[in-house]
């Protein structure tokens, strides 16, 4: 029996250690909490899963919350102009739900259940010297943490980093006590305030298996909504957060006025320099290890790929170290399975940019999806599968071909 040690217990080491454990493999996964440690610990993320993300989790019998969680089965966006006025708004159902699930809940539970089906959890932080002790007693050894001293494991790809400082400051929360029609929390919504930020609204599943909402703010570095990276506590966050609801969108503030976090800890704040790591790290005794999700591919969650793609590694490398057999893990094999994964998640990262760096193009784009439910159609597909938004989405004169098409086509059905 193959013997592999993953460091990182977050999406894609537990997923890709359940992965394997279920294909009867010998899985030992190193985290630096225990279980219940991460379920009472701060808000890191508030991820949103797409479905082909979260088919993955149900076919690894990880979908515990279908049942209860609120999904989002409604789109809304609104773009206003430089003097605040309502430029844009639109919505539509989504063909398939959007699910996010506090990972406090989710990675707590997913840690107990890969004990239960067999894997090896050790609790113990895990920094370089120790990565190449552990090394020989593994076929391989993979790192799942985008943190701390394993990320300097793996060197920056210059000609695929794009960034080499955060695009936004980011301010995350999870509230409760909202008023309004209860379809509405159903919806996901983004407010795109131009060269200011972006407010994105969505329902979620809190830590204590309570239906709540998650907000996120992303606001240009020293801009008017930068305001979160002064913060020190809930109160704080709440504050803040009403006060940018209030004054720049104050046609909602009636329905955020009276909410609440839904625990002390439901919110974070931070900024994330996007980057992308090459895959294999070389440890000082000559062995190496494979880097995969956040401590090789960094985004910034203003697309909300970075769990989505995290799904997607760790299912295509579980299935690649099945096929492996007992050839050896070399780092040709590494190097092998992220340029397969580069085939896709180019197309997740240039969809970040282009939301971070808006191209005068999307404009034209946001127009269209405003009337053609086709191009919304697309859209709506590129976001849970980015490699269908080329060539049109990243391209001004293919998005204008694109864009004459579908509008030609549409005239056509009306008529």
């Amino acid at each position: 029996m193959r013997q592999i040690g993953i460091i990182g217990a977050g999406q894609a080491g537990l997923c890709l250690g359940i992965s394997l454990v279920d294909a009867g493999y010998d899985v030992t996964i190193f985290s630096d909490r225990t279980p219940q440690a991460v379920l009472n610990s701060q808000l890191r993320a508030a991820p949103l899963l797409f479905p082909d993300a979260l088919e993955i989790e149900r076919n690894l019998g990880l979908n515990f919350w279908d049942e209860e969680s609120q999904v989002c089965t409604r789109f809304h966006n609104q773009v206003l102009d430089t003097e605040g006025n309502l430029l844009l708004d639109y919505s539509s159902n989504l063909e398939k739900p959007w699910q996010g699930v506090d990972t406090r809940l989710k990675f707590s539970s997913w840690m107990e259940e890969f004990v239960c089906r067999g894997g090896e959890l050790i609790v113990r932080e895990i920094n370089l010297d120790d990565l190449d002790k552990l090394a020989p007693n593994y076929d391989l050894v993979v790192v799942a943490v985008g943190k701390g001293s394993l990320a300097t494991l793996f060197e920056r790809d210059a000609q695929r980093s794009h960034h080499n400082k955060p695009k936004r400051h980011l301010g995350t929360g999870l509230f409760a006590n909202l008023k309004g029609d209860p379809t509405s929390f159903r919806t996901f919504e983004i407010t795109n305030l131009p060269n200011i930020g972006e407010i994105f609204k969505y329902p979620f599943y809190d830590k204590n298996e309570n239906p709540c909402y998650a907000f996120g703010f992303e606001a240009y570095p020293q801009g008017v909504t930068d305001r979160f990276s002064f913060v020190q506590n809930g109160r704080e966050f709440l504050e803040t957060a009403k006060k940018v609801i209030r004054e720049f969108t104050p046609w909602e503030y009636e329905i955020f006025e009276d909410m609440e976090l839904s625990e002390e800890k439901a919110w974070l704040c931070g900024a994330i320099t996007p980057i992308v790591r090459r895959p294999v790290g070389h440890l000082p005794s000559g062995a190496i290890a494979m880097g995969i999700a956040d401590a090789i591919i960094l985004n910034d969650p203003i697309a909300a790929q970075g769990a989505n793609n995290a799904n997607k590694m760790a299912h295509l490398v579980a299935q690649k170290i099945i096929e492996r057999g007992e050839r050896k893990f070399d780092s040709e094999w590494m190097q092998a399975v992220f340029d397969e994964f580069w085939e896709y998640v180019q197309y997740s990262i240039g969809l970040t940019d282009c939301f971070l760096s808006p191209p005068e193009h999307l404009q034209d784009i946001g127009m269209a999806m405003a009337k053609n439910p086709d191009v919304l159609r697309d859209y709506f597909n590129g976001i849970n599968n980015p490699p269908s938004l080329s060539p049109w989405f990243f391209d001004s004169f293919k998005a204008k071909k694109y864009l004459a098409e579908k509008n030609a086509k549409n005239l056509a059905i009306v008529t």
